[in-house]
């Protein structure tokens, strides 16, 4: 039995105001269509069958703020340490059990360490579901609850950070690069999983771009006084950083190329760390992927979000800016669910330069002649996943929020 408008419109739109007006034309532009099928063709009736006959993947894509990890360097350079972020144990757990009991599908990132994924994991005791871990320091980690991953690869990206190679003798040798950007000793990259559906396989390219920095100033000074006579080490400037990504987003794009099959429907998403906000460089991100027919689904969608707006971050690691403690001043709850941020909403107040803005994002492929199956998206929203239960200062999951969004899969069927 075929569904109603307001039923398409409520999977669409969950959270919406139930008692607002539906218009067919504002739920059929919601819906992906291939490029020039006809008006007349964009009915009722093929969004209906999109809803009934497909698999629905409720998918979240979250930045856990699971940081921890401990560097070593040759003499005469100090270790370097990234301590663990606050509740890093209870929190783990917790995201796990969100997974666990809401989400079919979830990309995760600043997942660093091998504990942490165990920690997430042990919300299914003995029967874990379908996952994949990049591994110790890569940040990536996609669990699959629903459906069986297929393909499955992850590629750790080769501009990592800004470094100067030192003498480790003056003068003699041997040289080693030291860098002050914490991702430089990292190995992020992208990571792909294919989720493989009764009604078409989706591809999933997750990734997290670097940001730089992350030790603070007394490892800078400890690393500058190691090294007297090879000039100052100092962490990536802003420009410097967006040149690293570009070269990143580079590297997505080739891994993209080299991996996607034409009749899948392909999706990227992640922390990138490129503030959407910031005209110029959402502009740099939004070209470059739309080179390979990519689409920002929360920018460039048919709902009315503020792209003055949409930031996914927090304040706590810049101390030369007031730190946050929560998401107050760039998420205002929806009346219908608070933890949900109403993004038809500007930011309370402009959000401090360079370390707050919004990072995380979900582009996927415009519909093509050679895809087997639609994936249309319900509206992405930004969750702030409050703690029932705060612990060492932390009030949230994590210091981003979360992008919340379920897939609808269905075959692709000549429209009458």
């Amino acid at each position: 039995m075929g569904k109603s408008l307001r039923q398409v419109a409520a999977e669409m739109d969950p959270l919406t105001d139930k008692h607002k007006e539906i218009k067919l034309s504002s739920v059929l532009k919601q819906h992906r269509w291939l490029n020039g099928v006809p008006a007349s063709e964009r009915n009722l009736k093929e969004a209906a069958r999109r809803h009934s006959e497909s698999a629905s993947v409720k998918f979240l894509s979250y930045n856990t703020y699971l940081t921890e990890a401990h560097i070593s360097l040759p003499d005469p350079f100090p270790d370097l340490r990234l301590t663990a972020k606050p509740a890093l144990h209870s929190r783990a757990r917790e995201i796990g059990q969100r997974v666990f009991a809401e989400y079919d599908l979830a990309c995760l990132y600043e997942v660093m360490q091998e504990q942490q994924r165990n920690e997430i994991l042990a919300a299914w005791g003995p029967s874990t579901p379908d996952n994949f871990f990049g591994g110790t320091l890569s940040s990536l980690f996609t669990i699959s609850k629903k459906f069986n991953i297929g393909r499955r690869e992850n590629k750790a990206y080769r501009n990592k950070g800004k470094a100067k190679s030192v003498d480790l003798i003056p003068g003699i040798g041997p040289s080693k690069d030291i860098s002050l950007d914490s991702d430089f000793y990292a190995e992020k990259g992208v990571m792909f999983t294919e989720i493989v559906t009764p009604f078409g396989t989706v591809e999933v390219f997750s990734t997290h771009l670097m940001f730089g920095g992350g030790f603070g100033q007394t490892e800078e000074d400890l690393i500058n006084a190691a090294t007297p006579f090879e000039g100052h080490i100092s962490e990536s400037t802003p420009a410097e950083r967006f040149e690293i990504q570009k070269n990143q987003l580079d590297e997505l794009i080739e891994f993209y190329h080299a991996l996607h099959h034409r009749e899948n429907v392909a999706i990227i998403c992640g922390d990138l760390n490129i503030d959407g906000s910031d005209v110029s460089h959402f502009g740099e991100l939004k070209n470059r992927l739309a080179a390979i027919g990519m689409k920002d689904a929360w920018a460039e969608g048919a709902f009315n979000n503020n792209l003055g707006g949409g930031q996914t971050a927090r304040n706590d690691d810049d101390d030369s800016q007031p730190q946050e403690g929560n998401f107050d001043n760039v998420c205002t709850g929806l009346s219908t669910n608070a933890d949900y941020c109403d993004d038809s909403r500007t930011p309370n107040h402009p959000p401090p330069f360079d370390c707050v803005g919004r990072f995380d994002y979900i582009f996927v492929e415009n519909p093509q002649p050679d895809h087997k199956c639609n994936v249309d998206l319900s509206r992405i929203r930004r969750r702030q996943f409050r703690r029932p239960q705060p612990t060492d200062g932390q009030f949230f999951l994590s210091d981003h929020l979360g992008l919340e969004t379920t897939l609808i899969v269905s075959k692709r069927v000549n429209v009458q």
